[in-house]
Parts: structure tokens; C-alpha cells; sequence
């Protein structure tokens, strides 16, 4: 409906609906004129619509266009980060989480928690525990499925790798062990030192979220050297030394306070490396294994001892010669050709309906904390050169010498005293022999038991084996264990159905116990578990928690958010004798930073918990043996004991060693070495100079 006024002269209509003027007219002719202006109007009004909505889709469409690109720009540009740097996105750690859920001042809280730790009486058990109900076993299952429908990517990324692994032994072989350290070319003298052990660490990869563990190596390798035959206590070498660059007041207030006075055992030391990560990559995935190798690591590389997958027969041409046969050049090539693949004679029982054909090895692939590669330290059993080798994390730590357990695994010593040896007392623990040597010493990880029973299947944890050599033994894995592929799954019932549902079942920590109880014949070997808290020392909880994963007892339920069950993880009612979270760590032989997190990362030491003085403790020797591995450095090589490779003489160097000790988070805990929290608040070891010339 439309309006008409007239304007103060009264000659013209407005229709306010259009916005048009009409000039007043009485004829038809003017009447039609105003019924052709209105309809051309409306036309053109209508044409003006149309081009300002197609005008609006074409923005909007560009919009889309642009908002696509942009989000494709930024996955390409994660994707090339995470190839190159192997950059992963992290998470807060849940414990993390839960101290700043506590809505009081966080520094008077762990002041709070220290003075309650130090009045904890170790002696006492554990706290009652609650009656609240843990986690489900389908819920704690689920976690450890590594494989999912429709994931088609994992698998063709790891036929990748186990393609790229198999290509570099066309071209290259094993390292040799080299000849045994001795201190002169006398036969007779030789033959009156104490047997080289060996100990061995292993490297799969190399990326910057590892820098933290290549401290962690160097820190455990000096944690060897000063627990072994022929050192000298760094006080006398320092003392020998001339050197104005070490301040022995200083080194006095924060040094080590167990062991390093030598042992009765000399030591060699092996990094077993994966071609993704050897020191001859130009890459920066090879400066990892330089820089183990600067600092006295001998690189070993060896090959899986059965590829993952199957290898393409085509691929193999190249390297046939004029006689139809391998060249000599690759006979590792030729001995994976040979082995197959894992699961390549895998029994027909063991396959349960519907499995996918690459389940297992893709399972295998992402299983653990390394996946497949991390059966890189069976090779650990291919050392014949030594009597005896000991595989650990880069984690790990010794903090007194092993001599008592090498002296029961060799026969050697008084029977009394070999007996004296802390042996676990729990109801997996097998009886050992003590008349005879010990081929195998290992401690079980009760912390993944999922469902606690005395029947419940347990691995052996990951960190920690010493073995006597034997190349038996290392191709029994290979064709007992790898090649038949017996692990059943739907449900994951584990190796020979017997050996599974925890954490790495696939892997290292369900092989091991699948060989020594159930391939070796029964006998033959003579194999110990050890007391946890002794030797692997973790400060685990022997008690379920109400938490999802296990968590040290803690002070304060309420606050925390969850307690200890009445559960124990070992299936026993009392568990109270292998309560490692109260272990001192003078009464440990060698620790392992699961638990009380990474020295690297400044951890607090399990803050709010009765683990936190045991935390500490273990976490300031680290702190400690790394203070004495730099002022080691700093001495002459002429005034050292057994450094004649690098150390640190540049004074650029010299200046940046001092400066790396002036962190300013609690100086008599962290030694200098923290800022803040956190692996962004630490700081790294400075790399040591090239030896002069």
C-alpha cells in the first residue's frame, strides 16, 4: 500500500515506498506514463536484487576459498615440521595438573609437603587404603591398542621404515666389537685384570624432544666410569691438578654422595644405534650418535633380527651378481632375505577369526616406548667378547658398584656372600641356583599388571637386564620367537597366550618372559629377578591408586584428588616389603627416572606424595654425578684418569660451563642447573671441546 503527501508547493507526489516523484497529471496519458514508470522501476529495482545477491555469494564463496586455503597451508606446514624436527604436540602432565587444582599458594604447599615427607616414618606401612573402586580392565586394555579400523596410513608409514631399514644393510654391515681395553700389550698382565663388562644403551631416533636423554647418556656413563675398575676419586685428581678452573669449595658443597671409588670390574661401553638415527647421517637425525660418540659411547650398528614386513623381491635385483647370487657386500642384506618377516611361520592357532593379516607387526610397529626397534637390545645378547652385559635406558643411573651382582652371575666369590644378593620374594620370583653362575638378572614391572591376581601376567621392565652373552640364545629369538609370531590376539592374550595385556607386551618387556618360561628348555638356564627397589629403583607404589595410572601414595587424598587402593599390584594382601617409594637411595644400587620423572626435565620429585623424599634424593645424586662429569672435563687430560678424548679447554667453553650453574631454582637441590620447572627451565650440558692436537 502506498502513501502519497504533497510537498509545500503541492505539485509533486512522493511514494515513499520507492523513493519515486510523480508529477501530477489528470489525463490517461499521464496515468500510463506513471504505470510504465513503475513497472521500469520495479524492473530495475529487481535487477539490483539480483546483482547484490550474486555479488554476496561470489564474496562469500572467496571467503571459503581463502579460510580453505589457509587451513590446508597450515596442516602442510605442521606436517613438514613434524618430519623434519619430529615435533610432536605434548599435553600437561595429569600430576601437574592436579598440584595447580590445589587452591593454595604453590610454594608455601611444597614447603608444606617437605616438612610432612622428612616427619614421614619409613619404617611404618603404607596407609590404610581406600575401598574406591580403580579403573576397569576393559578401560586400562583399550589404552594399549595401538590399532584402529580404517587406519591404513600407519601401515604404509611403517612398511616405510621397515623399507628404508632393510635398504641401508644392502650397502653396509655390523660394526665389529673393538679389542677390549687394556692398559698395556702385556698378555700376562691382562690375564690378571678383572673381566670388561659390557654395558649397552640403545638409540632409535634422534630429534630435538630427545636433547634432554643425550644428557642423561653422558650422565650415566660418568655414573659408570666412577663405579669401575681404575678410578680414582675426583677429589685426588683434582688435587693432582693444576687446573685454576676448578673450584674445589665449591665441588665439596655439590658433589655425589654415594659411590664413586671405583670397583672390582672394568667396563666398556656400547650404544646400540638404528640406521634412522647413525652418527653417518649428514642430518641433524645423526647428531645424537656424534655426539654420544665425542663423549666415549662406542656406536654399534646392528640389524633387526627379522624385518617387520615382507621385503619386495624386486627390490633385491640390484645387488645380484653376474652368478645369480648375493655379493659379499651384502650378507646382512642376505640374512634378512633369509629370516622373512615376523610371524612368517606363525602357527595357524595362534590366528583368531577376522584378524587383519598385518596386525600383529603393525601392533608391533607402535607398541612400547620404541615400537620394534626397540628389539634393537636383543642385541645385547650378541656381545660374546665380554662375560657379561648390562642394557640400560638412558635414564638410568648407578649409584654404587654392581660387583655383588657380578660376582653371583660368574660363580666367583664366597657361596655366603653370593647368597647375600637382594632376589625379589614375590610370586612370579623363580629359585636360583647359587652353586652355579646366573645367566640372566632381571626386575618385573608390576606397575602395567592391569588386573592384580597372583596368576596375572607380568613383563619384565624395560630398563634394566644384565645377561651372559650367547649367540644361542639370539637366534632362538629370532626363530622361536619372531619368525612364529605366536601372540594371540582378540582377545590380547599375549605371547603363547600366556605373556600380554601390558604395556609392551608386543615387544621387549612380553619377549623376555616368553623365552626364559616358556622357549628356553627347562633348565638350562639359571635366571634371577631382583628386588625392584634395589636395583632399578623406580619408587613405584606397590598399591593400586584410584587414579587411572599408577601414582605414589599421597599425603593429602583430599587435595590430591585420589588415594591408594587395597589392591596391590603384585596380587598379595600385603605388599608393604617392595614399598619402593620409601626406599632410601642409599640402600639402592642403580635407580631408573620413570616415576619421579626426568632430571632433564627439573622434575620436583612427585610433589604432595610419600615418594618425594625418595624422588629427591635420587634426582639431586643426578644433579650431583653431572657436577662431577664437568669438573672431570675440566681437568688436563695429563692430570685425568682414563679421559684422553674430549674435554672441556677453550675458554669460551670454560665460560659457558660456569654460566650453565647459575639456575635460580633451589641451588642445593638442582645444583644451578633449573630455572624453573620444566624442560623449558633447564639447562643442558655444554658439549666438551675436541681433543687438542
Amino acid at each position: 500500500m502506498q502513501r502519497r503527501r504533497g510537498n509545500n508547493s503541492g505539485n509533486t507526489d512522493v511514494d515513499e515506498t520507492n523513493g519515486i516523484y510523480h508529477m501530477p497529471s489528470s489525463s490517461s496519458s499521464a496515468r500510463r506514463r506513471r504505470r510504465h514508470t513503475n513497472n521500469t522501476t520495479h524492473y530495475q529495482n529487481g535487477q539490483i536484487n539480483n546483482k547484490e545477491s550474486i555479488s554476496f555469494i561470489n564474496v562469500a564463496f572467496d571467503n571459503v576459498c581463502l579460510l580453505s586455503f589457509i587451513f590446508m597451508l597450515w596442516l602442510y606446514i605442521s606436517f613438514v615440521i613434524y618430519e623434519k624436527f619430529d615435533v610432536t604436540p605434548t599435553t600437561t602432565p595429569p600430576s601437574i595438573i592436579d598440584i595447580h587444582k590445589i587452591s593454595i599458594d604453590h610454594k608455601k604447599y611444597v614447603q608444606d609437603v617437605h616438612q610432612r615427607a622428612n616427619a614421614i616414618d619409613v619404617t611404618k606401612p603404607s596407609p590404610s587404603p581406600t575401598k574406591r573402586p580403580t579403573v576397569t580392565q576393559k578401560d586400562q586394555t583399550e589404552t594399549y591398542e595401538p590399532t584402529g579400523h580404517g587406519k591404513r596410513w600407519r601401515l604404509k608409514e611403517a612398511k616405510i621404515l621397515s623399507r628404508q631399514n632393510t635398504e641401508y644393510w644392502k650397502t653396509n654391515k655390523p660394526d665389529a666389537v673393538p679389542p677390549l681395553p687394556s692398559p698395556n700389550n702385556n698378555n700376562n698382565i691382562d690375564e690378571d685384570l678383572p673381566p670388561v663388562i659390557a654395558y649397552v644403551t640403545t638409540l632409535t631416533k634422534c630429534a630435538p624432544k630427545h636433547r634432554g636423554g643425550l644428557d642423561g647418556a653422558a650422565v650415566l656413563l660418568h655414573s659408570i666410569r666412577r663405579n669401575s675398575f681404575g678410578w680414582v676419586p675426583i677429589d685426588e685428581q683434582m688435587n693432582n691438578s693444576n687446573n685454576n678452573n676448578n673450584n674445589n669449595e665449591e665441588h665439596q658443597t655439590n658433589r655425589p654422595q654415594y659411590g664413586g671409588k671405583g670397583g672390582r670390574y672394568r667396563y666398556a661401553v656400547y650404544v646400540i644405534v638404528d640406521p634412522a638415527a647413525s652418527p653417518n647421517n649428514k642430518r641433524k637425525s645423526g647428531e645424537c650418535a656424534r655426539f654420544l660418540q665425542k663423549i666415549g659411547w662406542t656406536i654399534l650398528h646392528r640389524p633387526p633380527l627379522v624385518p617387520l614386513f615382507p621385503l619386495d623381491d624386486d627390490r633385491g635385483n640390484d645387488i645380484f651378481n653376474s652368478n645369480n647370487t648375493l655379493s659379499k657386500e651384502s650378507e646382512t642384506y642376505q640374512q634378512l632375505v633369509q629370516a622373512g618377516y615376523v610371524g612368517i611361520h606363525r602357527p595357524p592357532e595362534s590366528l583368531r577369526k577376522g584378524e587383519r593379516p598385518d596386525k600383529l607387526r603393525l601392533m608391533m610397529h607402535n607398541d612400547g616406548c620404541c615400537g620394534y626397534t626397540e628389539l634393537l637390545k636383543l642385541h645385547v645378547y650378541g656381545l660374546v667378547e665380554h662375560k657379561l652385559a648390562v642394557h640400560l635406558d638412558f635414564d638410568s643411573l648407578i649409584l654404587r658398584p654392581m660387583d655383588g651382582l657380578f660376582d653371583a652371575m660368574l660363580g666367583v666369590g664366597d657361596e655366603e656372600a653370593r647368597r647375600r644378593l637382594p632376589i625379589a620374594k614375590l610370586p612370579k620370583t623363580k629359585d636360583v641356583d647359587f652353586t652355579k653362575p646366573i645367566d640372566a638378572a632381571f626386575t618385573r614391572d608390576y606397575n602395567s599388571v592391569i588386573n592384580p591376581k597372583l596368576e596375572a601376567p607380568v613383563g619384565y621392565q624395560g630398563g634394566f637386564l644384565v645377561v651372559k652373552p650367547s649367540l644361542t640364545v639370539l637366534d632362538r629369538y629370532r626363530t622361536e620367537i619372531l619368525q612364529r609370531g605366536n601372540f594371540l590376539l582378540g582377545p590380547r592374550d599375549g605371547w603363547a597366550g600366556k605373556h600380554g595385556g601390558f604395556y609392551g607386551d608386543v615387544t621387549f618387556q612380553g619377549i623376555l618372559p616368553y623365552y626364559y618360561e616358556d622357549i628356553a628348555p627347562k633348565g638350562e638356564h639359571n635366571e634371577v629377578e631382583l628386588d625392584r627397589c634395589i636395583y632399578n629403583q623406580m619408587a613405584d607404589n606397590p598399591r593400586k591408586s584410584t587414579y587411572k595410572f599408577p601414582r605414589a601414595t599421597p599425603l593429602d587424598p583430599k587435595k590430591m584428588g585420589f588415594s591408594d587402593t587395597k589392591f596391590c599390584r603384585d596380587g598379595r594382601k600385603d605388599c608393604s616389603d617392595t614399598d619402593c617409594q620409601r626406599t632410601h637411595p642409599k640402600d639402592s644400587i642403580t635407580t631408573h627416572f620413570t616415576f619421579c620423572k626426568k632430571p632433564w626435565d627439573c622434575s620436583e620429585g612427585n610433589v604432595g606424595t610419600v615418594a618425594m623424599p625418595t624422588c629427591l634424593g635420587l634426582l639431586k645424586e643426578w644433579y650431583g654425578i653431572r657436577r662431577e662429569l664437568e669438573d672431570w672435563w675440566l681437568i688436563p687430560p695429563s692430570s685425568s684418569i682414563d679421559n684422553k678424548g674430549a674435554h672441556y679447554w677453550k675458554d669460551n667453553t670454560i665460560s659457558k660451563v660456569y654460566q650453565s650453574r647459575k639456575g635460580t631454582l633451589d641451588d642445593t637441590q638442582y645444583f644451578g642447573y633449573c630455572d624453573k620447572a620444566g624442560t623449558e627451565g633447564y639447562h643442558r650440558l655444554v658439549e666438551p671441546d675436541e681433543p687438542k692436537h
